[in-house]
This record gives C-alpha cells, structure tokens and sequence, in this order.
C-alpha cells in the first residue's frame, strides 16, 4: 500500500467512515475495511474539498493507466483527461457541498489509445459530527461488457436483416428510406436486385435516372408532393435496369417530420409488378386478336375456333430422351367450342413445364380466358416454376379477374435427365400413367378448380417416369358420355391406350386414341398431351408441328 493511501486509512477513525453505510456498519475493524478495499476488483478513490486525491486503491490506479501510484496530493485535473473531469467534477462538488449520493452514473474516459466506459457511484465520507470531509468515488469498468452487448446487438441486427430480406425476395418487395438532411439514400437489398443494381444510388438524381423516360414527371412529381408534406396517391411506373429489362413497379410513400413539422426524410416500400402486368400485357393481347377475328368473320363458332387456336402454341418444344404430342379437337355441338388448352415450353434450367387445363363455358370469354391462362403460367413458370406456387398465383389472377372463368389446371415439370415429374392439380381430372401395358389413373389429391376461392394452397406430387412410361394427361371431353357415367369413360380411355397394335409413334397413338374414346355425337373439346421418356437421345430435334392446327 502507497505510504499516503495507508496514512489516510490508518490515521481516520472507525466513526469518520460511512463509506455509503455499508462498510462502516459491517463491524469490521478500520484495518479490514482498508485491506478490502486495496484489494476490491472496484475502484475507489477519496477526494477533498480541493479536488484532490485523499486515496485511491491499486484497482483505481491501473483502470485509469496513471504512471505511478504516488498521486496522493494531487488535483483530479492533474489525474484525468478534461473530459473525464468534466463529468466527474459536478458530482464530486454535490457530494461535497450537499452531502448527494450520485448512483449509476454513466460516462466515457480516454486511457491512452483506449476508450473506456465507465460507471461510477460517489457517496459522502462523513468525520464523528456527521459532517461531509471528503468524497468516495467508486468506479466499475463496463468497457467489455458494453462490447459484448454492441456485438450482439449487431448480430441481432444482422440477422434481421437476414429475415427481412427473406421476406422480401419472397414477395418481391422492397423498401427504401431518404434522409433529407444528408441526402443519404438507403434501398433494401431486394429493392436493388428488383431494380437490377449492386447498391443504393448517391443522390435522388441517380434514382430518377433509372425511371422509364415516359414515367419521368409522375415519379418525380411524386417526390416533391412528399417532401412538400402533401399527400400523394400510390404510384406505379417502369424502371430501366443497368442490364436493359424493363421492370414494373408500385410504390407507397409517406415523409418523415421532426418535431417542428418540417419533413427531413422520405420512406416507403415497392412491389414488383413485372409478372402480373406481363400476364396481363398477354392476356390484352389476346383479346386484341379476338377483336380482329371478331371483326372479320360472321360466324361465331369459326371466330370462337379460330382464336382457340390461335392462342393454342404453334409448336411443341423438342425435348433429349423425350417424346412428346398433343392434340385438340373441338366440340362438334351446337354448344359451341370451349376453353380446353395445353401447353408445354423448356424452362431456363433444361427442365420441360407441361400444362392442361379446362376453362368453364363455352363462348368467347371462355377461350380469352384460355389465353390469360395460358399466358400467365408461362410468365409465372419464369419466376417460379414449382407447381404449388404457379397453381397458387393463377388462381389469385382467375379469382381476381372479372372477365375470366374458372379453369381445371393441370402443371407439371419434367426432369429428362432423370425421369422426375413434380406436379400439381387444381380439379383436373387424373392423368394416366401407362406401364408394362397396364393404364393407371394417378392417385393424388385434387386441390380447389382455379378461381373458386381467393386464397387457395395447392400441394405438389413427385412420380418418376421410366423409359417408355407414357403419361396421359386429357380434358374431361375426352371420357364424358352422354349415357355413361365418367368412371366407365376412363376405363374405356386405359383399355385404348392399352390395346394391341397401336400405333408406336405418340404423335401417331394421340389422335388415334381421341377417335376411339370420344363420343361420336354431342362431344365436348377434347385436348390431349403424351409424354414418353425414351432411353437414347431422339435423332431429330427441331420442333414438331402441332397437330391441331
């Protein structure tokens, strides 16, 4: 023990010490208390009238990095940094002055090249009249405490972050904030992958660079109405990305105010429009085509016939190890021609998407609806092509259109190198898988027909196809008899495609099963699509013609 530290503590008498009346009322002699407190993993140190250092122990010394313990005597200026001062000196002087108990008292030091947080707690040293003769102050080193919370916090940041990224890559979503006063700008990680950009622009400049030039002036109107603190309507406009796509987005805004009234920041989210207006663009587009069709032909079962097949694709793709054919014939009632579709195009990877599907009515907006169908599986399939989610947001598009019907769907995807078929089926009569001669309807839950109900959840199946499995997949006209229940419409369609000296060819074995199988009189549109795997490549890959036009 320095030799003035141990003449303050050995020289003052067990009554002058109240040391917060924790210590002196311990009954522990003067010596132990002294002794406790050179060895306490707490500093303390007792300050004078003057501000000067009465005592302070080892622990003391070593937190505040003084270069020798003989600082006894010396003023707190003389000890600690100005700004430790600055903090310390009021409490140190209401203790003194008022005898004050300051607790938890927060603060920083610089210790050399070190930045230390600090926590003291100062109390009054009282003499045998219970007068204030010096101040105790006792000080706790939280420096690594406070790194380890800082740590966790920023984990606990990032990790949030993490999730809500998540969320809006899942949603196409992204959010974006503007500080007024700085001109910083911070876009979400989603929002710049949906814009086709590595980082968030520098200025507002940068950001209108990127609009589509026909959507300059509402976007830029739309930021001076906020920063002007007048309410602006949602908005959706085209940006331009670095890579050439043209994306389609909707936003909400609203400005930030201080307490004054005055706007200083701009905040708001943006959802990814591109798929749906695509679908919807499509589906425009085909109701176009009606129109002229409408316009130039008077009879309105040839006009109904000919936009179904000009909606129908002009070709099937040529898919390695794989034979594929389809086939639609439409009704040959008075009812007239129906929304019967197939479809079936290569997706990015290399795998095959195929779809069938059955539009409710018999009339125009039967066979528009066919279009917007069949358009926006494709435009879905190129975002996402599990056969859950397509199913999911088609039946979100059928539901929410007033000009559309619901349709059966069935969507699959092919893996030819494999064999794999994960698929789903929104009330779509069971394909059938012919094996070793024998034809199988597949046993999977159906889900809700597209457009029955808003928010519908379809489940997904997994079946792997041998080579020279043949999987059938047909629209009810196909099965449905007038005099015959759709059960014995299905047995007579197995026993077809099971019979003996078929053709070998599927673009051949289609049209030659659709002849046996359908009524012959008051037969509703029959449309068909055959896949075969095969164990060699074919010899010939271009793409074949489609045999209903």
């Amino acid at each position: 023990m320095n030799g003035k530290n141990a003449e303050f503590l050995n020289g003052a008498s067990a009554g002058t010490i109240d040391l917060a009346r924790g210590l002196a009322g311990s009954g522990r002699s003067l010596p132990e208390i002294a002794a406790m407190i050179e060895r306490a993993p707490v500093g303390f140190a007792v300050v004078d009238e003057r501000m000067r250092f009465l005592y302070a122990n080892p622990e003391f010394v070593s937190m505040h990095g003084l270069a020798g313990s003989d600082h006894v005597g010396l003023t707190m200026s003389e000890v600690v940094s100005p700004a430790y001062e600055a903090t310390l000196e009021p409490h140190v002087a209401e203790v003194l002055g008022a005898g004050a108990v300051h607790r938890d008292v927060e603060t920083r030091a610089d210790v050399g090249n070190t930045r230390k947080q600090l926590l003291l707690n100062l109390f009054p040293l009282c003499d045998h009249e219970n007068e204030v003769i010096a101040a105790v102050v006792a000080v706790q080193d939280l420096t690594r405490s406070h790194e380890v919370a800082e740590l966790e916090g920023l984990r606990v940041e990032a990790e949030w972050t993490d999730r809500l990224d998540r969320t809006q890559r899942a949603g196409g979503t992204g959010s974006w904030e503007i500080d007024l006063r700085s001109g910083r700008i911070v876009w979400s990680a989603n929002l710049c992958r949906i814009a086709g950009v590595t980082h968030s622009p520098n200025t507002l400049e940068e950001v209108l660079a990127l609009v589509h030039p026909e959507d300059l002036e509402p976007a830029r109107a739309s930021f001076t109405g906020l920063t002007l603190h007048t309410p602006t309507p949602d908005i959706e406009y085209r940006l331009c990305t670095p890579d050439g796509r043209v994306v389609v987005i909707s936003a909400i805004a609203e400005a930030v105010a201080d307490a004054t009234g005055t706007v200083v920041a701009l905040r708001g989210m943006c959802v990814d429009r591109t798929a749906r207006r695509t679908a919807e663009a499509d589906a425009r587009a085909a109701v176009v085509r009606a129109d002229e069709m409408t316009a130039q032909l008077k009879d309105e079962r040839e006009i109904v016939l000919q936009l179904q097949r000009a909606l129908l694709p002009p070709s099937i793709p040529a898919v390695e190890a794989t034979e594929l054919a389809v086939a639609y014939q439409p009704a040959n009632s008075s009812a007239g021609v129906g929304g019967d579709f197939y479809d079936a195009f290569p997706l990015a990877d290399g795998r095959l998407a195929i779809a069938v599907g059955d539009v409710i009515g018999h009339d125009i907006r039967a066979a528009v609806t066919m279009g917007r169908v069949r358009s926006a599986i494709r435009a879905y399939a190129m975002l996402d092509p599990l056969p859950e989610r397509v199913l999911r947001d088609l039946n979100l598009l059928v539901h929410s259109g007033n000009d559309m019907t619901m349709t059966t769907v069935f969507y699959g995807v092919y893996t030819p190198w494999d064999g794999t078929l994960r698929y789903a089926n929104a009330g779509h009569p069971h394909p059938l898988l012919v094996r070793d001669g024998v034809a199988r309807p597949m046993a999977h839950r159906h889900g809700l027909i597209t457009g029955a109900v808003k928010h519908a959840e379809y489940l997904a199946f997994e079946t792997s196809l041998r080579p020279d499995d043949v999987l059938v997949v047909y629209t009810d006209g196909l099965v449905e008899h007038r005099h015959d229940d759709i059960d014995t419409g299905v047995e007579k369609l197995c026993a077809a495609v099971t019979a003996p000296h078929l053709p070998e060819r599927l673009d051949e074995l289609v049209p030659a099963v659709i002849s046996a199988v359908a009524p012959e009189q008051g037969r509703d549109d029959v449309c068909v699509l055959a896949l075969r795997p095969r164990p060699h490549p074919p010899k010939f890959t271009e793409a074949r013609p489609n045999l209903a036009r």
